[in-house]
C-alpha cells in the first residue's frame, strides 16, 4: 500500500511513500487543530470529532483521491478499504485525544484568567 502512496508523486519507492504519508498525516493533524480545535478542548468531544475527521480523510483520501490517481474505481468497498477505514479512525481518535490533552495541559499551565 505504501508504494501506492508514493505513486501520488510518480514514484514506487517505499521510503518516498512513507515520507508522503507522513507529510499528509502531519498536514491532517495540524488542520484538525486549526479547524476543530475550538470544539475539541475536552476529551469526549475531541474523540467524537476525531472519529468523524478520520472518516472524512478516509473518504476523501482512500476512497476518492488515491484510487482516482491510480486509475482504479473510486468509492469501492473491499478488504483494503475496510482496513484503511480502521486505520483512519485510529488516526482521528489519536488526533482528537492528543489535541484535548494538549489543550487541557495548556489550560492548567496558564491557569484561569484573572
Amino acid at each position: 500500500m505504501i508504494t501506492m502512496v508514493a505513486g501520488l508523486l510518480g514514484s514506487t519507492n517505499a521510503f518516498a511513500g512513507w515520507l508522503i504519508h507522513l507529510a499528509i498525516a502531519t498536514f491532517a493533524g495540524i488542520t484538525f487543530g486549526v479547524v476543530l480545535g475550538q470544539f475539541a478542548q475536552r476529551l469526549a468531544p475531541a474523540l467524537v470529532l476525531g472519529l468523524l475527521y478520520g472518516a472524512v480523510w478516509w473518504t476523501v483520501g482512500a476512497l476518492w483521491i488515491m484510487p482516482a490517481n491510480m486509475g482504479m474505481p473510486v468509492f469501492e468497498w473491499n478488504d483494503v478499504t475496510a482496513s484503511s477505514l480502521g486505520a483512519h479512525l485510529v488516526f482521528g481518535l489519536l488526533a482528537g485525544a492528543t489535541f484535548a490533552c494538549i489543550a487541557q495541559a495548556m489550560g492548567k499551565r496558564t491557569g484561569p484568567a484573572r
